[in-house]
Order: structure tokens, then sequence, then C-alpha cells
């Protein structure tokens, strides 16, 4: 049996999907290829033009399985996996005439066969003997769809680092400027190494994934903050500078508790193991009390100016003190 959330489901079918031969007379190639090394779960799919391989880590090791299912079931095998929410963990289990996922909800078999799917590890690795040079190209997917239209057929190069990707049809040319990459550790020889072993069945150490809970508290904190500070703006006595200024602490209080609810509900809903992570870190870092020095760093290396912010907000506080003192010295008068 092995284990994974339905996000993860979710994720390996919809990477894959597009890529899936509508021939039902290629069998082999006609839906998606699933096959799990104990450590990973791979979705394979090809239709001889394009192919797409995603990979996920199980939640704890597992047998080795295979199974391909039709492009004919995808369509309600995919409707019934997204009827659960993103940290729903779904046990799989592969036998000779189908894949049984289990849930909270129940099971559900889905008719599969494991036949010979076309050699893809050492299709990729083929396609990596030269890519010991040049420079890696982060490009946007949604505006690479705006070149669906150019031509049925266009060619691409890139001159260096950080400048556009030319693109050429007929009677067409075209730029895209490469995107920024946010993610850590993923230079070259780590890329390379990364795609080497996919499928390879090399072994790997199993990370362990964050147990749930901490999501849940974090939102239940922020929807108590919520209601609390909705409360309070409402006894701020509207006569005094100082309960004027209570009201709108009460307000940004409630607009930002309310607002880090949602956006923890989506990323929970997007993907609940980053969302688990990511809330056990942000409490370590809260506990440090540095987030000061860590937020200054990662506005300057979003190419913010926090010094200006700084320098700003002093000069509001020290104009403030001052119509405060005029206005003050006005009424003694």
């Amino acid at each position: 049996m092995t284990t994974i959330n339905a996000h993860r489901l979710q994720r390996l079918i919809s990477q894959t999907r597009p890529h899936v031969s509508p021939d039902d007379s290629l069998p082999i190639i006609n839906g998606i290829r699933f096959e799990c090394d104990g450590v990973h779960i791979h979705a394979l799919a090809t239709d001889r033009y394009t192919f797409a391989a995603a990979r996920t880590k199980v939640r704890e090791e597992s047998d080795t399985w295979s199974i391909t299912i039709d492009e004919s079931d995808l369509d309600w095998f995919t409707a019934w996996v997204k009827t659960h929410e993103g940290d729903t963990i779904l046990n799989l289990t592969a036998t000779e005439t189908g894949l049984t996922i289990t849930g909270d909800r129940g099971s559900l078999v889905v008719p599969g066969r494991d036949e010979t799917f076309p050699k893809w590890q050492g299709m990729c690795r083929e396609a990596l003997e030269n890519a010991s040079s040049g420079d890696l190209v982060n490009l946007d997917t949604e505006m690479l769809a705006r070149w669906k239209a150019a031509d049925t057929h266009l060619r691409v190069w890139q001159t260096e680092a950080e400048k556009p990707v030319v693109i050429i049809g007929h009677d067409f040319i075209g730029m895209q400027m490469p995107s920024r990459y946010g993610s850590d550790g993923l230079d070259r020889d780590e890329v390379i190494a990364m795609l080497r072993r996919f499928g390879t069945g090399e072994a790997e150490q199993m990370e362990a994934l964050p147990e749930p809970g901490a999501v849940a508290e974090l939102a239940e904190q922020m929807l108590r903050q919520t209601l609390r500070s909705t409360t309070e703006m409402f006894g701020a006595d509207f006569d005094t500078e100082q309960g004027r200024g209570a009201f709108n602490a009460w307000v940004h209080s409630g607009i930002y508790a309310w607002s880090s609810f949602r956006l923890l509900e989506a990323l929970k809903k997007a993907d609940p193991d980053l969302a688990e992570a990511t809330v056990r870190d942000l409490n370590e870092q809260l506990e440090s009390g540095e987030i000061g020095e860590w937020a200054w760093d990662a506005a300057a290396e979003a190419g913010h100016n926090p010094q200006q912010w700084h320098d700003d907000y002093e000069a509001h506080k020290k104009q403030l003190a001052e119509k405060q003192k005029a206005a003050a010295e006005a009424g003694a008068a």
C-alpha cells in the first residue's frame, strides 16, 4: 500500500494529462502511467511528440508497482479525487486489474493494466547528455501560451543568461524575457542530478513530512483575532486622539488576521504539506524574536528600500507630533 495526500495525486494527474495520446489504437500510451519505486510515485504520459514525467514522494516507503489508467477513465477518476480536500490521506493499492484508492469517504477501484511502457528513463538520460553547458532558462508558462497563435512551428534560442528568448516563425519574430525562479537549491548540477534519478529506483533518504496540526492551530488563532478585533474596534472612543488611534489599530489587526486566514486556507488547499512546513517554520521565527531583521532582509532582497521606508515613517511621526503640538498650543491660547 502506498500513501499520499489528495493534493499530490491531483497534481500528478494535472501535470501529465495534457500529454496523453488520444489515439485509443495505441493503448500503451492512451492513458497515464503510474509507477511507484517505493519512494516516489511517477506519473507519465506521451503522445510521441511530447512527453511528461511528474513525481511526488510518498508519505512512507512502500512496495513497488506500476499501472496504466486509460484516458477514458481519467475524467471520472479525476473528478472523484477532486472531491477530497487537499490534505486528505489516500491509500493506493495496485493489482493486476486496477488501482484501489481508499480515503475517508470510502474506496474507489479504477480499472487499469500493467503492460510495457516506453523506456522513458533512457530517453531522459539521453536528453541530458549535452546539458552540462549553457544557462538554465526560467519561463513563465502563462506567457508561453501566448505564442500558440504565432505559427504552427516555432524555433527558439537564447543568446545568454537573463537575455530574452527569441522566438521565430514564418514572417514572425518574438521575444520573451526569462522570469525569476523563486526556489532555492536548484542550480544546474542539482537539476541534472535530480532528473537523472527520475525512475531509476535509486534510493533516496525519505524526508519526514510534517504531521498535521500547525495549520489548524494557526487558522483558529487568526479567526479568534479577527472576531476580537472587529468587536473591540466599535468600543473605541472617537472623541480622543488615542481612541481614534485604537480604532485604527483594531481595524488593521482584523484586516491582517482575516487576510492571513484566507491566504493560509488557500495554501492548505494548494499544497497541505507545504502549508504545514511553512507554519512550523513561521512559529520558530516568531519565537526567536528576530522577525524585524528578517523582514528588513526580505524587503531588500525583493528590491525594495527598507531604509527609505524607515525614514519616511520617522518623517511622518515627526510631522504628526508637530501637528499635535501646534493644535495643543492653539487650544491653550
